[in-house]
């Protein structure tokens, strides 16, 4: 059976998304080969001198709510032997919420602070008349990725997008 779970709102300051980026991180053993950055970004339109416009992701400078960002979680072995099981646990900065989990879905994800884990289909918070209702995207509070086998000097990435509230 899935925990039921209250979510509280927290004050949060802007400035925090773009001056602290999240912090994810490789659970494997504390001389572990295995290094994990983070980035924000958020997407620009760009007008070519043909007049064409595409868009573009830059580092996240200025966000105001509604504004979307994407986080950028890169992973590598620097080592010589393969990793295995290597979890990137990544959560939710306070102030936004998560409108989706990118090109790499997370392998699991926590509605109540990184305490439990499973599918999101799977996981209930408590509604606003005190009744358990299933979770929805913004109720995410922690995204887990688990990559089974990392060969040395392989490297990848994950994504997810968010709203700032």
């Amino acid at each position: 059976m899935s925990k039921v779970t209250k979510i509280h709102g927290f004050g949060w300051a802007l400035g925090a998304l773009v001056g602290v980026c999240v912090a994810g991180h490789a659970v494997a053993q504390a001389a572990s080969p295995v290094t994990i950055t983070n980035a924000v970004f958020q997407e620009v339109q760009v007008k070519a001198k043909d007049g064409k416009v595409s868009t573009k992701l830059v580092p996240a400078a200025k966000v105001v709510p509604g504004t979307e960002v994407v986080y950028e979680i890169g992973y590598s072995n620097n080592g010589t032997q393969s990793a295995t099981g290597v979890t990137i646990n990544n959560p939710v900065p306070t102030g936004l919420e998560l409108v989706s989990e990118g090109d790499t879905p997370a392998t699991s994800v926590s509605v109540d602070g990184g305490v439990t884990y499973g599918k999101l289909a799977e996981l209930f918070v408590l509604g606003k008349d005190g009744e358990p209702r299933p979770a929805r995207m913004a109720d995410v509070t922690n995204l887990r990725w688990v990559v089974a086998q990392l060969a040395p000097g392989a490297k990848g990435k994950v994504t997810f997008r968010a709203r700032v509230k």
